[in-house]
Parts: C-alpha cells; sequence; structure tokens
C-alpha cells in the first residue's frame, strides 16, 4: 500500500503542479480566488476558496489539517495513531473510527488490495525512512533491500483481519506486531473534512490539492468547468490527458513511478506494497486515477485499485459502478476510463479506450 505522509521533493512539486486546477476563462477581480498554502502530514497542500467567506473557510480548513495531522502521523509519537500501535489498541476518537470502518470495508470488498497493516513492511523496505521531512529524496542511492526471509516474518504481522474492531464501544485491539498507518487514506479524509468544513463556513467553491489528490466542490463565479491535469507517467514533467469536471468531485492518483528506492542489485522498487506478497506491487498498470464524490473512498480505492491491476480493477468497477470512475493507464501506454467519465478525459497524446458496464 502507497504511504503519502511527506514534503514533496522536486519532481513531486512539479507533479502537483500538474495536477492543478485551471480554470477555463478569466476572472475579474471579484471572482479571484483566495488562495493557502500548508505544510503538514509531510506534503506541500495548496487550497484554493472563492466567496465572501473564503478566508475563514481556509482558516478553519488549515486548523483541521493540523490537528488532523496531529492526530494521525505515524511519525509522531505522541499521535493517537502512534499510541494505539503502542498500547496494542484502545478507545479511538470519531476520526480514528470513519477512518478504521472505510479501510476495513475497501479492505474486505477488495480481497485484501487496500491494508493498514502494512506499516511494519513499509518501515522494513525503508519507505518511511525515506520520504520524510529529513531526508533529501536520493531514490537513486543504492540500498540494502528487504531478504525473502524478512519479508516471511514481517508478513506474520499484516493483515487487517487480525484487526478486531467494536465500533459500538469504538475499542480497537490489535495483536502483538499488528501495527496500523493510515498514510494511504488519511489525505483523502482530510480533503473530505476541508469541503465539509468550507461549505459549512459558507464557501461557494473551491479546490483543494494534498500532493496527489485534487478534490473540488461549487461552482466557478464564471460557471467554467473544474480541469485537472493528469500526470504522464511516462514523463513526469507533462500530462497524459486532462480531465474535466462539473460537478465536485474527489480525483486521486496512484502509480509506482514517482517514488521509488534503488536496491543495490539495480532495480528500482516503487513504494505501493502489496499486502499479500510484502513486495512492491507487480501490477500491469502505471498509473490509477479513482473519481468519485468521497475524498476518502477516493484514496483507499487508489491504491487498491494499483494492487488489483487492470483486469480485477475492471471487474471490481463494474459491480461498483455506480461508486466510483477509473482512469487507469497501462504498461503499453494505452488509457483506459470507465464509460461514467466517457468524454471527460482528453488526450493529444495517447488513445483513449472506454471500459463498458458489460463483460467485454
Amino acid at each position: 500500500m502507497k504511504r503519502k505522509y511527506r514534503i514533496a521533493g522536486a519532481a513531486a512539486v512539479l507533479a502537483a503542479a500538474l495536477l492543478s486546477l485551471t480554470a477555463c476563462g478569466s476572472f475579474g477581480t471579484s471572482a479571484e480566488p483566495v488562495s493557502r498554502q500548508v505544510i503538514a502530514m509531510t506534503t506541500v497542500m495548496n487550497i484554493k476558496a472563492y466567496g465572501k467567506n473564503a478566508e475563514k473557510g481556509l482558516d478553519d480548513s488549515e486548523k483541521e489539517i493540523n490537528r488532523l495531522d496531529r492526530l494521525l502521523s505515524v511519525g509522531s509519537s505522541t499521535s493517537a495513531v502512534s499510541k494505539l500501535n503502542a498500547a496494542g489498541g484502545g478507545t479511538v476518537n470519531a476520526d480514528i473510527d470513519t477512518l478504521l470502518k472505510k479501510s476495513l470495508s475497501v479492505y474486505k470488498s477488495t480481497g485484501g488490495a487496500f491494508d493498514i497493516t502494512v506499516y511494519p513492511l513499509m518501515n522494513l523496505w525503508g519507505f518511511t525512512k525515506v520520504y520524510n521531512e529529513n531526508d533529501e529524496l536520493d531514490q537513486n542511492k543504492p540500498r540494502d533491500i528487504p531478504t525473502a526471509a524478512q519479508i516471511t516474518q514481517a508478513l506474520t504481522t499484516v493483515g487487517s483481519n487480525r484487526i478486531q474492531y467494536d465500533a459500538a464501544s469504538r475499542t480497537l485491539t490489535l495483536p502483538a506486531g499488528t501495527q496500523i498507518d493510515f498514510g494511504g487514506i488519511a489525505k483523502g479524509y482530510t480533503s473530505q473534512r476541508i469541503v465539509d468544513i468550507m461549505k459549512k463556513d459558507g464557501v461557494t467553491a473551491g479546490n483543494i490539492e494534498l500532493g496527489g489528490n485534487v478534490q473540488v466542490f461549487g461552482t466557478k463565479p464564471d460557471k467554467s468547468p473544474w480541469t485537472i491535469g493528469l500526470t504522464d507517467p511516462n514523463k513526469t514533467s507533462r500530462t497524459m490527458g486532462v480531465l474535466t469536471l462539473t460537478k465536485g468531485r474527489a480525483v486521486v492518483t496512484s502509480g509506482g513511478y514517482e517514488r521509488y528506492i534503488t536496491g543495490k542489485d539495480g532495480k528500482r522498487y516503487h513504494h505501493i506494497l502489496d499486502p499479500k506478497t510484502g513486495y512492491p506491487a507487480d501490477s500491469d498498470l502505471k498509473s490509477v486515477t479513482i473519481v468519485c464524490k468521497d475524498g476518502t473512498t477516493a484514496d483507499a480505492l487508489s491504491t487498491a485499485m494499483f494492487v488489483l491491476g487492470k483486469d480485477k480493477a475492471t471487474a471490481y468497477w463494474r459491480h461498483h459502478s455506480g461508486t466510483f470512475q477509473m482512469i487507469m493507464m497501462d504498461s503499453q501506454k494505452r488509457i483506459w476510463v470507465t464509460s461514467g467519465l466517457k468524454g471527460q478525459v482528453q488526450s493529444d497524446r495517447y488513445k483513449i479506450r472506454v471500459i463498458s458496464r458489460g463483460n467485454k
């Protein structure tokens, strides 16, 4: 599973720029959004809000981001999640209750492709050290990779089916050695919380970019649609296409092209781990973009669909097409778009193929 808590390096900042939301028309001064940049969850976050209450919306959003960072960061021994891991469980608050329910639901429905208990594996591979605010992110520096025996041992602690959670009392029990990490879903939850807070504050429209996560809501003053550039996994300095949205949606992309380590064997090992094998997912996909109403769901599914690969991800979508839509680029550089996004994705570089709800 991917871990997305980190300060963005130069490549990631560029990728975030490519994922920025662009207006299709020009605004007068009164129609310009108010912007705020926040560094939290070891990620560069850019938030824009429209309307007379934009400043209040941004202030409250920043407070919420920092609150959730303190609550969920496994990099801090004082966070609620770290304390749960150290104690082997405990009573959780409303935020962690929501995250646990969603994580366990996606774990079950995807056959374990999304798993919040991969933290020991992430530690073993060294991704938690490479992708933190104190590292220079030298991804090409040769590093030791885990042995098969080490991975086998770590896998004995992995599996969300090992977790015992009583939702009625909000009591979590973790067996010895099992640790949780919401790094693969926390930013999606955060973006959804920001949207909810901004709407409550009376913000009329906004866009939230949290690294590779984008979420938009409302209608811009000039009534133009939201347009989102999709990073090309074959060359991250450009886009592979543009997604146009007329309604508020969360858009979350996962791929193995940006974050990786280089082993002393000369091979690259990307950061999205398959919870069943303990190794980087052997996916036939280069990237997966999930589009849906809920940021939390989009975040979890982006990881799960990448791990599953094209055919299984397609089958999953056909059973859940009312929940989300999907854009995939496969290893043969083909773009696949589910039918709910037909006509909303344009590319001058690649041919687009539409996946129907049927069996073909």
